[in-house]
């Protein structure tokens, strides 16, 4: 193991007291800590940046599976739905990993001032989710960013440089062209997180392809096709997942009925909701509240 891989894998067990995802002094920080393999978790996946220390996870989206251990990175631009598991971790060698939620605006502020470099709109071959090696110099700054959580003065002042630092070290990796459309004015990738945005802040409203193209200048089968692209399924989907997810999320968290969470997201029909729930959570809504 290397020292700076070591030296982060201590400063991480020293912030994440608690089983999963653990807050931290700095806005967007958090430190996750896993001591056993876990089951499949189907949820939303929000547009943010992991660097693992330690263990190993795996993400599946829709049929493509993205696994990813020690010393490597997942970065995901935009919200997705998928299933996550940690793969390998034990109370010994717990999975151990510094999550950075992404700011859109600051990836644009800090890919605005790189050297430009040749791009194309071409397809991904990797859909949203991009992974990859981590490099000396992001690794160097993951451990500068984990040391501040123990120093919140400094923190407020620092913090914000060395993650803008870490932005830049993966906008220089080989992903980071791919990374950089999703910023960038007038990409596909652009467009289409900006729907994906708009469909969150509507979740409840129904969808037309027609008017969500048109509204980031697309032709519907251009935009149809992007979408699918970038996530691996339809508008319609997607839309369905983010809704489900957040019919879940007010059920477990808001102690919503299944009905009201059903109407509130924008389903018409409870039997409807119940049977596309059951579709993708493996049980009824109120079987699934009470197996927790």
């Amino acid at each position: 193991m290397s020292r700076n891989r070591s030296l982060l894998c201590e400063l991480i067990l020293k912030h994440a007291g608690q089983e999963g995802l653990n807050s931290t002094s700095i806005p967007g920080v958090r430190c996750l800590k896993f001591t056993k393999a876990t089951p499949s978790v189907k949820g939303e996946w929000a547009r943010s940046f992991v660097i693992v220390a330690q263990g190993q996870k795996e993400i599946e989206l829709v049929e493509n599976v993205y696994r990813y251990g020690q010393a490597h990175y997942i970065a995901a631009p935009l919200d997705l739905p998928v299933v996550s598991r940690v793969r390998k971790a034990s109370p010994t060698e717990p999975y151990l990993a510094l999550l950075l939620s992404f700011d859109p605006i600051e990836l644009s502020e800090v890919s605005s001032q790189m050297p430009l470099t040749p791009e194309t709109d071409s397809n991904l071959d990797s859909y949203g989710l991009f992974s990859g090696k981590v490099s000396d110099d992001m690794l160097e700054a993951a451990v500068r960013l984990a040391k501040l959580l123990s120093k919140p003065e400094d923190a407020k002042v620092l913090a914000p440089l060395v993650i803008r630092e870490i932005y830049y070290h993966l906008l220089r990796s080989p992903n980071g062209t791919a990374i950089r459309q999703f910023s960038k004015s007038g990409t596909r990738m652009h467009k289409i997180a900006k729907s994906i945005r708009n469909l969150k802040q509507n979740l409840s409203d129904s969808i037309d392809v027609a008017t969500l193209a048109e509204r980031v200048n697309m032709s519907r089968t251009d935009f149809f096709r992007a979408f699918k692209e970038i996530t691996a399924m339809s508008p319609i989907q997607y839309q369905k997942r983010l809704r489900l997810a957040e019919a879940r999320r007010l059920i477990f968290e808001e102690s919503e009925t299944a009905e009201s969470a059903s109407y509130k997201v924008g389903y018409m029909s409870t039997s409807q909701f119940s049977r596309e729930y059951t579709r993708v959570y493996g049980q009824a809504p109120i079987r699934d509240r009470h197996s927790r």
